[in-house]
C-alpha cells in the first residue's frame, strides 16, 4: 500500500509539473485535473472517472487528462477502453507524442498484443534517445513472449474452491510436505474492479486444515499474525512447525516491510517474532521461503548491494534449542539468477535443488514470468521460463510446488474471468523441464521421553547415505511431540534425533523401506550409565573394518554429542552375526570398534573418554536363523560408562 500512494503522488507531481512546464489546459481545467488525481489517490475511481471524461471530451490536447485516464481505466479492468483513450492521442501533432506512443506501446504489450505493440515501438525514431533505446529492449521482449506462445506447455488450471478461495482477491498459497496445511494471503474489503484504499481494506493470513482428504474452510490464522495493517506473502515451513510472512509499518519494524515468523505449538502459533537486524533492515525484505533443512531463508529484497532493483537474497539459519531461529548476514543469491531488473517470489522446493522464482529480467512474455533454477552443489543451472500458458504478460508470481513434485499451486485473476478477482489455483505438472529435480516423500512421527511417555521437543536431522548432505531439519512440536519428516524417494537415509540431557537417537532408512514410524513415537533416553545406542548409520564393507565414508556423518554426530556432554564416557563395541568362526568375528568386531574409536580421537575426543571392545556373535540382538535378524546383530554400539 505504502508503495502504490508513493507512486500516485509521484504521479501527480510529475504530471503536473508537465501541466506548468506546456500549458495546454486552463486554470480551471488544472484544478479539475488536480482534484480527479486526489480522487484516485484516495481511491475513488468512480467519482474520478466522470471529471477525466469531461477534461478530455473539452481539451483533446490535455494529454495528461487522457493518460491519466487510461491509467484509471487500466485500474478498473477496462483495458479496450484504456487502449482507446491512447489511441485517440497518438497522433503526431499531439504534445508530447513519442510519450503517448510509448504508452500506447506498452498497452499492448501488458495484454498480450505483441505484433500491434511491436509495429507501435517501431515507430519510435533514433531521435528520441532514451525512448528509442527502451524501445529496442521492449521489441526483443516482444519477439521472445510470441517464441514462448509458439510453443506453449500442457497446462490446465483447477479452481480450489469456497473453502480456499474467498469473495476478496485471494493469493500467495503455502503447503506444507503431507499437504495437511495451506495457507494464503487474502484482501479483505477488496472487491474486483474496485479501489485498493477503500475503507477497512487490508491482507490478512488465512490457513485450512485438511479433513478427510478435503480442504477445511479457510480461517483468519488470528492475532498471533494479523493485526489491522497488512500481513501476507506467508510461508509454510515443509513440517508446518514455522509460519514466515511480512508485515509492513509495525512499530517492531526496522522499514517498510519486514519479514516475521511465527512457531506453531499444537493448533497455536507463538506472538509474532522479528528477526531484527541482520535479516530485515530500512529496506523492503519480503516472500521468506525456508529451506527443508532449515538452514537458509530465500527471500526477495531491495537492499543496498545487490544487481538489480530487487533481487533474491539468501540468509542462513540456526534452529535453537528452545525452536527459535537466528539469522547470518544475507548473501546475494547468484548472478546467474539476479538480474539488473526485478527478481521476487522465490519458493525452494523440498528437494533442496529446485529454486522457483518470478523474475522481469530474464527472457519472458512480459511483466513477471515464473522460472525454475536447480542447484548443483554450490551453483544454480540457467533459469528456465516455465512457459506459456503458465506465464502470461501479466504479472506471474507466487508458484508453490508440492512435495512429491507433480502439482502447483498459484494465484492468478485471469483464469475464469468469474468475477472473483484473484484465485488460487491447482495444476498438474507433467514430466516436463520444469518439475522439481527430485520426488519427495513424507513420513510422520512424534517424539517422546522413554521413561514418562511424556511428548517433547527435539531436533530431527535427516541425512543422504550417499552423499552425507542433510535432507531435512526441524524441531518436534513443544506441545505434543509430533512432526512431519520429508525425504528423497529413492535414496537411503538416516534419522538422528537429539536432546540437551538426552541419548541421541539413531536411525536408518533404505529405499525399499516403508517410510514411517512406530506409532508409538520416537522414544528418548536421558544420559544414564548403562544406556545404549545402536549407531544405525555406522557401515562397512563385507568382511572389512574400513569405515565407510556413509558414516562419517554418523559419526560427526556422535562427536556433537560428546562435546556437548563433556563429562560422559562411552563404550565403543562392535557385534557381528554367527557366519563364520568365533574367533574370527571376535576380532573382526574389535577393529569394527577400534575404526570408530581412532575416527572420534582424530576429531578431538579425548582417549581417556573411551573404551573400545569387540564382543563378535556373543550379544545377538535378533535371532540369528533370518537374513534380517542377523543384519540386526552386526552392527556397532555406544554404551554411556560414566557421567
Amino acid at each position: 500500500m505504502r508503495n502504490f500512494i508513493l507512486f500516485i503522488l509521484t504521479f501527480l507531481t510529475g504530471t503536473l509539473s508537465l501541466v506548468a512546464a506546456n500549458p495546454t489546459a486552463s486554470k480551471k481545467e488544472i484544478k479539475s485535473y488536480e482534484t480527479a488525481v486526489i480522487l484516485i489517490n484516495e481511491g475513488k475511481y468512480k467519482q474520478a472517472l466522470p471529471m477525466l471524461n469531461k477534461l478530455t471530451l473539452d481539451n483533446n490536447k490535455f494529454v495528461e487528462a487522457y493518460w491519466t485516464l487510461a491509467d484509471l481505466h487500466k485500474k478498473m479492468g477496462n483495458i479496450p477502453k484504456q487502449i482507446s483513450t491512447l489511441q485517440r492521442i497518438a497522433k503526431e501533432k499531439a504534445p508530447r507524442y513519442h510519450n503517448t506512443v510509448m504508452r500506447l506501446a506498452e498497452a499492448y504489450h501488458e495484454n498480450c498484443n505483441y505484433e500491434e505493440a511491436i509495429k507501435t515501438y517501431q515507430l519510435i525514431p533514433e531521435s528520441q534517445s532514451s525512448y528509442y533505446k527502451k524501445a529496442l529492449k521492449e521489441i526483443e521482449q516482444c519477439k521472445d513472449g510470441l517464441e514462448l506462445m509458439q510453443h506453449p506447455v500442457p497446462f490446465e488450471a483447477k479452481n480450489m474452491g469456497p473453502n480456499i478461495n474467498s469473495l476478496y482477491d485471494d493469493y500467495w498459497p503455502s503447503i506444507t510436505a503431507d499437504e495437511g496445511w495451506f495457507s494464503l494471503t487474502v484482501k479483505l474489503g477488496k472487491m474486483e474492479g474496485e479501489s485498493e484504499f477503500g475503507k477497512g481494506v487490508h491482507e490478512d493470513i488465512f490457513i485450512s486444515k485438511k479433513e478427510d482428504g478435503q480442504w477445511g474452510k479457510v480461517k483468519n490464522a488470528g492475532q498471533s499474525m494479523n493485526t489491522i495493517g497488512n500481513e501476507g506473502a506467508q510461508s509454510l515451513s515443509l513440517d508446518s512447525r514455522y509460519m514466515f510472512f511480512v508485515a509492513c509499518d509495525r512499530r517492531t519494524g526496522l522499514g517498510g516491510c519486514d519479514i516475521y515468523y511465527c512457531i506453531r505449538q499444537g493448533d497455536d502459533w507463538s506472538a509474532a517474532i522479528n528477526p531484527g537486524i541482520t535479516l530485515n533492515t530500512k529496506h523492503w525484505e519480503t516472500c521468506p521461503s525456508l529451506s527443508p533443512t532449515g538452514d537458509v531463508l530465500y527471500f526477495a529484497s531491495n537492499r543496498p548491494g545487490g544487481k538489480g532493483k530487487s533481487d533474491i537474497w539468501k540468509s542462513k539459519v540456526t534452529i535453537m534449542d528452545n525452536g527459535m531461529l537466528q539469522f547470518s548476514e544475507p548473501q546475494n543469491l547468484d548472478p546467474v539468477i539476479n538480474t539488473e531488473e526485478d527478481e521476487f517470489s522465490p519458493f525452494i522446493h523440498a528437494d533442496n535443488h529446485s529454486l522457483f522464482f518470478s523474475s522481469k529480467g530474464h527472457k519472458g512474455l512480459g511483466g513477471y514470468d515464473i522460472f525454475v533454477t536447480y542447484r548443483n552443489e554450490n551453483t544454480w543451472s540457467e533459469p528456465r521460463n516455465l512457459g506459456y500458458p503458465i506465464n502470461t504478460c501479466k504479472d506471474d508470481i507466487g508458484f508453490v510446488v508440492n512435495a512429491y513434485g507433480d502439482k502447483a499451486y498459484f494465484s492468478s485473476d485471469g483464469q475464469e474471468n468469474n468475477g472473483q478477482g484473484r484465485d488460487i489455483y491447482e495444476i498438474k505438472l507433467g514430466e516436463g523441464n520444469f518439475r522439481p529435480a527430485k520426488k519427495m516423500k513424507y513420513a510422520k512421527g512424534k517424539i517422546v521421553d522413554a521413561e514418562t511417555k511424556k511428548p517433547m521437543q527435539a531436533k530431527i536431522d535427516i541425512f543422504s547415505i550417499k552423499s552425507n548432505e542433510t535432507v531435512f531439519r526441524s524441531m518436534s512440536d513443544k506441545k505434543d511431540g509430533e512432526f512431519v519428516a520429508c525425504v528423497p524417494e529413492d535414496e537411503d537415509f538416516g534419522i538422528h534425533v537429539n536432546k540437551k540431557g538426552y541419548l541421541f537417537h539413531s536411525d536408518y532408512f533404505a529405499t525399499r523401506d516403508s517410510f514411517k514410524f512406530e506409532k508409538k513415537g520416537v522414544k528418548m533416553e536421558k544420559i544414564e550409565i548403562g544406556k545404549k545406542i545402536i549407531l544405525k548409520n555406522i557401515f562397512f564393507d563385507f568382511d572389512k573394518f574400513t569405515l565407510k565414508k556413509e558414516s562419517y556423518m554418523e559419526l560427526d554426530r556422535l562427536v556433537a554429542f560428546l562435546k556437548e556432554n563433556p563429562r560422559v564416557r562411552i563404550e565403543l563395541s562392535g557385534h557381528t552375526d554367527i557366519k563364520g568362526s568365533h574367533d574370527y568375528n571376535i576380532t573382526l568386531s574389535e577393529n569394527r570398534a577400534l575404526a570408530a574409536f581412532n575416527y572420534l580421537v582424530n576429531k578431538g575426543i579425548a582417549k581417556n573418554r573411551m573404551e573400545h571392545k569387540g564382543y563378535g556373535p556373543d550379544k545377538p540382538i535378533a535371532d540369528n536363523a533370518t537374513d534380517e535378524g542377523r543384519a540386526l546383530n552386526r552392527r556397532t554400539e555406544i554404551t554411556i560408562i560414566g557421567k
